[in-house]
């Protein structure tokens, strides 16, 4: 069973909704004390008041990429605040849906710099001995089933996706010595305002369609929360797919 103590703190970028907010909640009534941060205050303080005990629930007001290159600071800012850090949740993400004729250069560099290397400098910030905890501590880094599945009007995502995936080994090779793991989580669809932004304006059956491919965030909080747990102290440097077989050819071509 998993449990973690008060003083087991973790870090969750984007924890004001989807993924975030579920794996924030739910560490929180395993017994751990998280530090959301988002860009709106109100949404977080929503979430704060949702678990189970408020008073484990810290909130940070934060726009990720407003400075890039100061984000390790901030993560020892959190952790000079708070105490060291048991875990690092890098869950901040945005959603476009482009095709290829309408990719330019400026939207590519953003969707680039939140889905890597905004997490790659929060990484940073979390390897500094003043920041974690030093006792099995543990990164999860959110990715994507896109990276592979060559949905339409992803490129971007799933390119930005596919370049965190790629250096999760590399990470966890450097930071093994230090009992810090690293690993990824690939979702398929999940139920989530990312996605349901994506599907805004498609048509009624593409979206019928999705919805009955998505999951719910607390499915993939609940894989996350053993990532981060003692439970899971041999699993290290490695991408966990979680997407319900949907990508599954013989599957996929029912919905």
């Amino acid at each position: 069973m998993i449990n973690f103590k008060k003083e087991d703190i973790f870090l969750i970028t984007g924890g004001s909704s989807g993924i975030g907010k579920a794996t924030a909640l739910k560490l929180v009534e395993l017994g751990a004390s998280v530090v959301i941060s988002g860009r709106n205050k109100e949404r977080l303080e929503e979430v704060k008041q949702q678990a189970c005990n408020p008073e484990c629930v810290f909130i940070e007001e934060k726009e990720l990429l407003k400075d890039i290159g100061s984000l390790p600071e901030w993560v020892k800012g959190i952790a000079k605040k708070y105490g060291k850090l048991k875990g690092l949740l890098p869950f901040a993400g945005v959603s476009n849906v482009r095709p290829l004729s309408l990719i330019d250069y400026e939207s590519s560099v953003e969707v680039m710099n939140i889905h890597y290397f905004a997490p790659l400098m929060l990484i940073k910030g979390f390897a500094d001995r003043r920041v974690n905890t030093g006792s099995n501590c543990s990164i999860v880094v959110m990715s994507s089933t896109s990276r592979y599945a060559g949905g339409r009007g992803s490129i971007e995502y799933a390119s930005a996706k596919a370049a965190i995936t790629a250096s999760i080994r590399n990470i966890a090779n450097e930071l093994y010595h230090k009992n810090i793991r690293v690993n990824s989580v690939s979702p398929g669809f999940i139920n989530t305002p990312l996605v349901e932004k994506s599907l805004k304006d498609g048509e009624i059956n593409v979206k019928n369609s999705f919805n009955k491919m998505c999951g719910e965030p607390e499915y993939v909080a609940n894989l996350v929360a053993f990532l981060v747990s003692d439970e899971a102290r041999w699993i290290n440097g490695d991408d966990i797919i979680i997407e319900g077989g949907t990508t599954l050819p013989n599957v996929f071509s029912k919905f």
